[in-house]
């Protein structure tokens, strides 16, 4: 750069491919100008990949570059990183940073910024405008994804520049107590990371992605999920659950570990999609049945299609996204799995395995069409704006998620939300044990 240069204006940006998968590949671009040998193109190194952290360490790479007598003029079509730099920098230090995503990268970055005896500006632009700078930098940052080998970038910072803790005013316990968690790093448990991995790659099945540890855990709190499933869900995850092998150590018990219909051990992805008990299979033949009326396919449901159903893509011939389907996908998904788990606790717990008492197949079909139609009736209500205002469901949504699967559905209304008596297109059955 020419010495008598005293104002730099640079471009960053941030691509990544496969963003949220455990194959994600960022990268950051630095544009100064057409044909300007100043470009770069940059591969993210480490296990972090997104599309945020590409647009982070551009702008300390921009930043590094650029000698610090100089004023520098930073634009980017990026509001996450330009609020976290400003308007959220000081809440972020005041927390010590605790639970912030990207933290080492953003301390990286403030602590270079704040070494520059010029100043720095940052301007947000907006991205896809025709604006040559910014359509310069997102091509850098394509380049910079694509490439095959991770550059290195340097996030050391000096003791100078460096804050530590945090302010005690701005503390809770709650916060104080995610600071323990985060620098204990307890282990995760080998039955967890085994059904990370049988979610990861059942979602791979369902929807193409390959999706990291944090998309799993994060989709079984989809707020399409009651709270009791979600609980279910996560301790599934963990192998919670006190069945098969977590008996066979218990004097006395050792035969709870077996199940009594299949003569195996009791897994959870045995109880879910393995076990020979006729409820089981019922339950999944509804769910089946219910589904085809609308979508010509239906999943081979396994245990990591129950975990990571939140997860399915399901698109039109055109690609574009079915979220009606996939609503009711992870709807029917769960609650059905679910009740699959609470007829077998009655039936091995309640009713001691007792063939006499053992549920009939009217009593499967009920209980499940119950299931269902009280989450239909559910949905119905919570489009209330009145009563559950910014919380409501849309209206539109529930339709999408359904139509196609109700009973005497052509002469319903259009609009059937406020109609009495809407129920899923699959009758009850009606007799005696």
């Amino acid at each position: 750069m020419p010495p008598t240069l005293s104002v730099v204006t640079v471009y960053t940006d941030g691509s990544c491919f496969n963003n949220g998968d455990e194959n994600a590949q960022a990268g950051c671009g630095i544009w100064y100008g057409p044909d300007d040998i100043r470009n770069t193109s940059l591969k993210v190194q480490g296990d972090a990949q997104s599309n945020q952290i590409g647009e982070i360490l551009a702008v300390l790479h921009a930043a590094q570059a650029c000698p610090p007598h100089c004023t520098l003029h930073i634009k980017s079509d990026s509001k996450y990183t330009i609020s976290m730099l400003t308007v959220n920098l000081q809440p972020c230090e005041d927390r010590g940073w605790i639970n912030i995503k990207n933290k080492e990268a953003l301390k990286a970055t403030v602590a270079c910024l704040r070494s520059r005896s010029s100043p720095t500006t940052l301007q947000w632009i907006k991205g896809h405008n025709g604006d040559q700078g910014n359509e310069g930098a997102d091509k850098l940052a394509e380049l910079g994804a694509q490439k095959d080998t991770p550059d290195i970038i340097n996030l050391s910072i000096s003791e100078t520049h460096n804050l530590h803790g945090a302010k005690l005013a701005s503390m809770s316990q709650s916060l104080l107590y995610q600071g323990i968690m985060e620098r204990s790093k307890p282990g995760t448990q080998q039955n967890t990371l085994a059904h990370l991995d049988m979610t990861r790659w059942a979602v791979k099945t369902l929807s193409g992605h390959l999706p990291t540890d944090a998309r799993i855990w994060h989709s079984i709190r989809h707020k399409d999920i009651t709270r009791s499933i979600r609980n279910f869900l996560w301790k599934c995850l963990h192998n919670s659950y006190k069945v098969g092998h977590y008996w066979e150590n218990i004097p006395n018990f050792e035969a709870r570990a077996e199940c009594p219909v299949c003569s195996v051990n009791e897994s959870l992805e045995h109880i879910l999609t393995e076990c020979n008990s006729p409820a089981q299979n019922q339950i999944w033949n509804l769910a089946k049945e219910l589904w085809t009326k609308r979508h010509p396919n239906f999943p081979t449901i396994k245990f990591g299609t129950i975990l990571g159903c939140s997860l399915a893509e399901f698109k039109d011939r055109n690609g574009k996204i079915l979220s009606g389907d996939n609503r009711l996908f992870r709807i029917l998904i769960t609650e059905s799995a679910h009740l699959i788990w609470k007829l077998r606790c009655e039936r091995r717990i309640i009713k001691q395995d007792n063939p006499e008492l053992s549920h009939t197949e009217y009593e499967v079909h009920n209980r499940w069409l119950h299931t269902i139609n009280s989450r239909l009736a559910l949905d119905k209500l919570m489009t209330n704006t009145t009563k559950f205002k910014k919380n409501a469901l849309p209206s539109a949504l529930v339709l999408r998620t359904w139509s196609g699967t109700l009973l005497h559905e052509t002469n319903l209304p259009a609009n059937w939300i406020w109609e009495s008596g809407v129920l899923v297109g699959i009758g009850s059955h009606r007799c005696g044990r």
